[in-house]
C-alpha cells in the first residue's frame, strides 16, 4: 500500500491522514484503521487528530530495505504454514520427500518448484536474494575463520581455486576474497540466471559469475574446491544426490568438496531455531535440516569420502564437511 514509503520519501515528516491517503493506495477510512493499529504498537505516533509521525523503526521499512524485505519474505512463507493441516491430512501425515509436492505447492496452487515459481516473480526473487544475503551475515563465525583456506586453496594462478555452487549474489565468495586477498587462482560464483542478474555491485577482481542450472551439470571442470553453502538443505535426498554427482564428475583427482551447512543436533534439547528451520525446509521444499550422520550418509551415497568435519564452537550449529573423490 505504501505507508512506510510515503514517510521515508518525505524524510520522516509528520503527515495528516488526507496527505497519507494522497500518497498511498488506501482510502481514508481504511488508512485510519491501519494507522490506529500501527500507533497502538508504537510504530507511529498520532501527534494530533489524524496526524502521524513515524518512529525510527517505521523509517527502516521502506521498499528495498532489509527489514522491509524480511517482512515480505515472511509473508510469502506464512501462506505455506497456513496449509499444514490441509496438506498433511490429505497425505496421511507422512513425511514429505517430493520437491514438487510440499505445502508450498498447495498454498500457491502450482506444480512448479519454489525456485521455478519465484523466477517468474522478480520482486519476490529480489527479496529472497536480499534476505539470504543478510541472513548469512548473522550465522556466527565465517566458515573461512575455522577452515584452513590458506593451506587448502593453494593453486597456480590460471587454475580455478573455488567454485561457489548456488552462491547467490556472491556474498560468501566476496567475503572470502576480502578476508584473504592473497589467495591465488580464479574464483567463480554460480547460480540461476535470475539470481546472477540480480547482482547489483561489480564483483571483486578475480571473481566471475556463471549462470547455471546445477541439475544440468557442472560446467567448471577440475577446480580445486567446489563449495556449497545452505544449498542442499533446500533439497530432499534424491535431487541432492543428483547435484552431488554432477559435481563429482567435474572434479579432478585432487579436488575437494566443501559443504557448509547447518547441522541438526541429535538427542534432547534441540534449539528452537534449529527445529523451526527444519520445518521451514519441509514446508517449502519437502527437504530437511540434516544431522551430521545424515550429511555423511548423503555424501557417501554420492560416492564421496568425508575426510573431516570442521566445526566452530562459536558458530550457529554450522559445519564444513570436507570430502574427496571416493575409492
Amino acid at each position: 500500500m505504501g505507508i512506510f514509503d510515503a514517510f521515508v520519501t518525505s524524510n520522516g515528516a509528520e503527515m495528516t491522514l488526507a496527505e497519507l491517503s494522497s500518497k498511498t493506495k488506501g482510502d481514508v477510512e481504511f488508512l485510519k484503521r491501519i494507522m490506529r493499529f500501527l500507533c497502538s504498537h508504537g510504530i507511529f505516533k498520532e501527534t494530533s487528530t489524524e496526524t502521524y509521525r513515524p518512529s525510527q523503526t517505521a523509517m527502516l521499512f521502506g521498499t528495498g530495505s532489509v527489514p522491509g524485505d524480511m517482512i515480505k519474505h515472511f509473508h510469502t512463507n506464512m501462506q505455506m504454514t497456513s496449509k499444514y493441516f490441509e496438506y498433511f491430512e490429505a497425505r496421511g501425515y507422512k513425511n514429505p520427500s517430493d520437491a514438487y509436492d510440499a505445502p508450498f505447492q498447495l498454498a500457491y496452487q502450482t506444480k512448479e518448484h519454489y525456485f521455478e515459481w519465484m523466477s517468474k516473480r522478480p520482486e519476490i526473487q529480489s527479496v529472497f536474494n536480499s534476505v539470504m544475503t543478510e541472513s548469512k551475515r548473522h550465522y556466527g563465525v565465517e566458515w573461512f575463520e575455522f577452515y584452513p583456506v590458506l593451506d587448502k586453496l593453494q593453486v597456480t594462478p590460471e587454475r580455478v581455486a573455488l567454485v561457489d555452487v548456488g552462491g547467490g549474489v556472491g556474498r560468501d565468495i566476496t567475503a572470502l576474497k576480502a578476508r584473504f586477498p592473497q589467495l591465488p587462482g580464479k574464483y567463480i560464483v554460480e547460480d540461476l540466471p535470475q539470481v546472477i542478474d540480480d547482482i547489483k555491485e561489480p564483483l571483486a577482481e578475480g571473481i566471475s559469475a556463471v549462470k547455471i542450472n546445477m541439475f544440468e551439470g557442472q560446467p567448471i571442470q577440475g577446480a580445486k574446491a567446489y563449495y556449497m553453502r545452505t544449498v542442499l538443505h533446500d533439497w530432499p535426498d534424491k535431487p541432492a544426490l543428483e547435484v552431488l554427482r554432477h559435481i563429482r564428475q567435474a572434479m579432478a583427482s585432487d579436488s575437494i568438496l566443501l559443504i557448509n551447512e547447518h547441522v541438526m543436533p541429535e538427542g534432547a534439547n534441540v534449539p528452537a531455531l534449529s527445529a523451526t528451520l527444519d520445518l521451514h525446509m519441509m514446508e517449502v521444499f519437502s527437504a530437511l535440516e540434516r544431522t551430521e550422520k545424515q550429511w555423511i550418509d548423503l555424501l557417501e551415497r554420492a560416492e564421496f569420502k568425508v575426510t573431516k568435519v570442521w566445526k566452530s564452537d562459536a558458530d550457529f550449529g554450522t559445519a564444513v564437511f570436507e570430502a574427496t573423490l571416493g575409492e
